[in-house]
């Protein structure tokens, strides 16, 4: 049995208040996944799509959730049968389904995570790492091998003269063959030896490997094998692909049409590409925007401004909807993707009656423009899981590209080469503590699996050598981390330029988890990861996001105010529920919609878009005295109607909180679109985290926390472990220092117009300089709301210990207050009402 190594992933015992969850402290674990059995040392590249030569071993880092095959349908046509992923705007090129047998392949059982290899006195070691496997006879891995790629007497000219020929058979030249047999077919990639794996068994060209060449660890993921083939000091081109395996027919298991409980579906009705669901070595897949918006602008947003108002119109009132709710099974069944509900093409209740998307598709096919195509789009986005090039190249079965070169001579020397980006885009991956299962849920979802995928974009102007400021970009409902460097990558590239920063964007281990539980864990977790990696400057951080990433990134700064020194929310909401904000929290939805056919615990009974446990940050807004904001929104979106952000700035603006909200001519989708982000960078660019401020005033919300996973919101700055008074459900302390004198800034309310980057209108907050101020003295005001007790911090307060120390409180009811210093902790009661204590010296 592999005994995790932990040590030093617990974050260290606190000597000072501690901005942000413990899982932003403390060092990675080692998962299985990622253990070196005997004969292998080197760590992890957990760089995705990178290579490396370390101290006689090569080893490939491929990406992971990126197993979805080849590209078979228009993302027009009916997908396939089968359970997947959901999230519209995040869809595969892929189109394989797994089958529905979770216990087996959890839906992720060919995803190739690393390849390794070293030379051996007996041959040639390959090690085969997947991010998921229940079983060791669960996927087949071929590794074919082209020993005369680096030949000194074979000509570029000579090898592409083979493989072309090779193509057009598919049979044996010279010594090598383009099939590879095992059912794979014909791959355009010429290889003189197979070696082919299913876990319990392995063949060399079409002969068993000897029983102790093989052996296949469940736990770790891993399989092992020794080739009985000697490189010398030769280079060797390698292919690697996965796929899952047919005991019954010693084969790749051939891939229907339609998935169901044994046969993985998604392949055209001719069944043209290979059963192929991963293919590593693949250093230049593509991300980017497919879409030539100068035609598509126009008349799109229209349309999508449209589609939702138009379902809408349908229902005389919200109670028709529970009034239809016995139709409703019927009609969710054939919907494909739980997270088509902010489909733009398709709504949940176009079946009620509407023929709105026939209509849709009509006009779209009129007019949509996509690169080489005429009419129908492959996918939307390109990239959406760096797949997208290994998709298109399945379905022409040419992987000829997808190789590595592999050099013997240099295994043998111990060279140690890591091929890294040092700038742009760059893909890691990141090893959770948590243990939330295998695979890919799809009815809930979520992403199982330890190991989790994030980007950073790194721009070239950024001084790696110093503490670089960092910017976290939260996706979208329905996305991904790839979601901004593919649809949207002026915003990243705004960002970080403007910001001279690192821009952040974690997967959140889903499409639709609204940054709480899982997703607000992957957060920290991933941060944590990049700090592994990059030297980020924790006083110049800042967040933004689109949509669910503005909601995100609302949410997340006001639980971790401590954290961020700028927010800038982009049409998100302020609410997961979407009755909630524009009534101002009088009213909210259903729970038989929320929490039972659409949300809730393991997801919904038809599908999921909301969380298990639906947050509201109109009920944080006290938090962020120290988080300036800016909001953008569209004054006709139908998805997050302008009533629910206005009472969100309203609330802003009632604290005395800097602020602004702007509001322009645009529905939901047009600020994506045109992807252009006057003044936002800029405002990120100003951000500042305090240290030390003068006033703190944090509210706590128990409902908000998951102790189980390290989630406690209970404070900021030097305000910590607050907790409600018995019988309430919030708790508010508002903390004032006098140590270096204090007054209260002068909130300024203005409104402004503007043109950048559309025509808009504005209302904010500015702070001026306080008319008056109080202090220095060595002094403590508390205002207490719900609170039964809560820890000040005296030191970081700036408030001298060697002093007397007044505190001067008003609480609703009595409370504890402890103070925490470098001579341990005091303990102080407050009775209801105002009151005034002297303490101290405390030293």
């Amino acid at each position: 049995m592999s005994e995790e190594s932990s040590g030093g992933t617990d974050p260290p015992a606190r000597e000072t208040p501690q901005a942000g969850p413990d899982a932003l402290y403390g060092a990675n674990p080692t998962p299985p996944q990622l253990e070196n059995g005997p004969g292998w040392e080197a760590d992890p590249l957990l760089f995705a799509g990178c290579d490396a030569y370390v101290d006689g071993e090569y080893l490939y880092q491929d990406y992971v959730y990126d197993d979805h095959g080849a590209d078979t349908r228009s993302v027009l046509e009916q997908p396939p049968d089968g359970d997947h992923l959901g999230g519209f705007y995040s869809r595969p090129t892929g189109d394989y389904r797994y089958p529905s047998d979770p216990d087996t392949y959890a839906y992720n059982g060919a995803d190739l995570l690393e390849f390794r290899a070293r030379s051996t006195d007996d041959g040639v070691a390959y090690r085969i790492t997947l991010n998921t496997m229940l079983e060791p006879d669960a996927a087949a891995v071929a590794v074919g091998i082209d020993t005369q790629c680096g030949t000194a007497d074979e000509t570029d000219d000579d090898r592409q003269r083979d493989t072309d020929r090779q193509s057009d058979t598919g049979r044996q030249t010279d010594d090598r063959r383009t099939d590879w047999g095992y059912g794979l077919g014909d791959l355009g990639a010429p290889v003189d030896h197979r070696l082919v794996t299913w876990g319990t068994g392995a063949e060399l060209d079409g002969e068993p490997l000897d029983s102790d060449r093989v052996s296949v660890d469940v736990e770790r993921n891993q399989i092992e094998l020794e080739a009985p083939l000697d490189p010398g000091e030769e280079t060797w081109r390698h292919y690697c692909v996965v796929g899952l395996w047919d005991d019954d027919n010693d084969a790749f298991q051939q891939v229907a049409p339609d998935a169901d409980d044994e046969r993985p579906g998604g392949n055209a009705q001719r069944g043209g590409a290979p059963p192929i669901f991963n293919v590593g070595f693949r250093f230049e897949e593509p991300m980017g925007r497919n879409v030539d918006l100068d035609t598509l602008v126009p008349r799109l947003t229209t349309v999508l401004a449209n589609a939702p108002s138009d379902a809408l119109d349908e229902l005389d009132g919200p109670l028709e909807i529970v009034d239809r709710l016995d139709d409703l099974p019927n009609l969710i069944g054939d919907l494909d993707d739980s997270l088509d509900l902010l489909n733009p093409l398709e709504s949940p209740l176009t079946p009620l009656g509407s023929s709105s998307l026939s209509d849709l598709l009509d006009e779209l096919d009129r007019f949509w423009l996509f690169n080489g195509t005429e009419g129908i789009p492959r996918v939307l986005g390109v990239g959406n899981w760096r797949e997208h090039r290994q998709a298109t190249k399945l379905a022409e079965r040419d992987l000829s590209e997808f190789h590595a070169d592999v050099d013997f001579g240099a295994l043998r020397e111990g060279t140690t080469e890591r091929n890294v980006p040092d700038s742009g885009v760059v893909s890691c991956l990141y090893p959770s503590r948590e243990e939330f299962g295998d695979g890919v849920d799809p009815f809930a979802n979520v992403l199982r699996g330890r190991i989790q995928p994030y980007n950073v974009y790194v721009p070239e102007s950024v001084d790696l050598e110093e503490p670089a400021p960092m910017v976290a970009m939260l996706h979208s409902l329905g996305n991904c981390y790839n979601q901004y460097p593919v649809w949207m990558s002026n915003y990243v590239e705004d960002v970080g330029e403007t910001c001279e920063a690192l821009v952040f964007m974690p997967q959140t281990r889903g499409p639709g988890l609204w940054y709480s539980r899982e997703a607000e864990l992957d957060v920290f977790e991933a941060w944590r990861d990049l700090e592994t990696r990059f030297d980020v400057d924790r006083s110049r951080v800042s967040i933004t996001g689109y949509s669910m990433g503005g909601y995100g990134a609302i949410i997340t700064a006001a639980k971790h105010p401590d954290c961020f020194g700028r927010c800038f929310p982009v049409v998100g909401p302020p609410a997961e529920d979407p009755l909630e904000a524009p009534t101002n929290n009088m009213l909210a939805t259903p729970s038989l919609l929320f929490d039972g056919l659409f949300g809730g615990e393991g997801g919904g009974r038809l599908f999921t878009v909301f969380d298990e446990e639906p947050e509201n940050a109109l009920r944080l807004t006290e938090n962020l005295r120290h988080v300036p904001m800016l909001l953008w929104h569209g004054g006709t979106d139908p998805l997050v109607p302008l009533l629910g952000p206005t009472n969100y700035a309203g609330r802003l603006r009632s604290h005395g909180y800097r602020h602004q909200i702007d509001v322009f001519p645009s529905d939901h989708f047009l600020l994506a679109l045109q992807d252009r982000w006057d003044r936002g960078p800029e405002y990120l660019a100003e951000a500042a985290v305090p240290q030390r401020p003068a006033r703190v005033t944090y509210k706590r919300v128990p409902e908000f926390d998951h102790d189980d996973l390290g989630l406690v919101h209970d404070g900021a700055h030097w305000v910590t472990d607050v907790e409600p008074r018995a019988g309430e459900d919030s708790a508010l302390v508002d903390a004032t220092s006098f140590a270096d004198g204090y007054g209260e800034p002068d909130a300024e309310r203005y409104t402004t117009t503007g043109s950048k980057p559309l025509a808009y209108t504005a209302t904010g907050v500015r702070w001026n300089e306080p008319e008056t101020e109080r202090g220095p003295e060595n002094a403590l005001a508390l205002d207490l709301e719900g609170v039964g007790s809560a820890t000040v911090w005296i030191e970081e307060a700036g408030l001298d210990v060697d002093e007397e120390l007044t505190i001067e409180a008003d609480s609703d009811g009595p409370a504890t207050v402890t103070l925490r210093g470098p001579f341990g902790t005091h303990d102080v009661s407050l009775r209801e009402g105002e009151s005034e204590t002297t303490v101290g010296p405390l030293a």
